[in-house]
């Protein structure tokens, strides 16, 4: 916390500088990083959520996308996502960030009950 409030209290002009962000952070950073380290664009990654849904999450994909739990929740026709999870399981198509809401909707859902 001590670290936001110092921040809050920085006047604009020492967070950016020729629309570069970070200004303070970057400072630090070259005291202790490589420049090629703290000046590069930024760079996103992503997690292997098709294979933990082929692999350790399997089994709680399935239970949340049973298709007489989806049929008494109501909210989902099961027909397709069925179809969706078996291709995807099967390793036939990669429809994980489709099930992926599915599943998240799902897992609110238990939650809530």
């Amino acid at each position: 916390h001590r670290v936001v409030e110092f921040v809050w209290r920085l006047p604009l002009s020492a967070k950016i500088r020729k629309g570069r962000r970070k200004r303070v952070l970057r400072r630090i950073l070259l005291e202790y990083l490589p420049k090629e380290l703290v000046e590069r664009p930024k760079k996103g990654f992503e997690i292997p959520l098709a294979s933990w849904l082929r692999g350790p999450l399997r089994d709680w994909a399935e239970a949340l996308l049973d298709e007489q739990r989806l049929r008494a929740d109501g909210f989902f026709e099961p027909g397709p996502i069925r179809k969706k999870w078996n291709e995807h399981t099967s390793g036939h198509e990669r429809w994980d960030d489709h099930l992926w809401s599915v599943l998240m909707f799902q897992a609110w859902l238990e939650h809530r009950r």
